[in-house]
């Protein structure tokens, strides 16, 4: 029988778990580059939607932003239009008040008439002042129809007799009434 001695090293097996340890660094590091990627992306994905949202936020904002626009413009043809029909009441209120006025202030001058013998030739009707010329055959005619006027002080504030012309059988006289 023979012996035989094997003096040659022995062959070692390669064993995989080197060959994992040298690969664990790159995974790693692959690993935490794709969660990297995926979180860039899904972020850039969020971000792109919020502002997507906020665009569409934005165009119905301008478009509510218009209406009030339209609204306070209508408003203030509405607030004009009031203050124009506040004035026309006032005004007819101020015509209704002031309706039989003028009336009563003629009535007042032509009601002394028929007392004193004397003629208007003119007669000037205005809010606050009446100016009378007119024509008479006596001074005392004249006096006491201006004497009259002045008695009504319910109406009448102040009378004066601004001129008076003896002419040939009658005298003319200016008046003037304040009422």
């Amino acid at each position: 029988m023979i012996i035989k001695f094997n003096l040659l090293p022995k062959k070692e097996l390669i064993r995989i778990e080197e060959e994992k340890k040298r690969f664990i660094f790159l995974k790693t590091f692959l690993i935490i580059f794709l969660i990297v990627i995926i979180t860039i992306l899904a972020e850039g994905f969020r971000l792109q939607y919020t502002l997507k949202n906020l665009e569409n936020e934005k165009v119905e904002k301008e478009k509510k932003l218009v209406e009030y626009k339209k609204i306070a413009e209508r408003l203030k043809e509405l607030e004009k239009e009031n203050e124009e029909l506040k004035k026309r009441i006032s005004t007819i209120i101020a015509l209704k008040e002031n309706q039989g006025k003028g009336l009563q202030r003629i009535e007042t001058l032509i009601r002394n008439i028929g007392r004193n013998r004397i003629v208007f030739t003119e007669l000037s009707v205005e809010l606050s002042k009446a100016d009378i010329n007119g024509v008479s055959s006596d001074l005392r005619d004249i006096a006491g129809y201006l004497k009259s006027l002045e008695n009504t002080k319910e109406i009448i504030k102040e009378v004066s007799l601004n001129k008076t012309e003896k002419k040939a059988g009658y005298i003319e006289f200016k008046a003037g009434v304040k009422f």
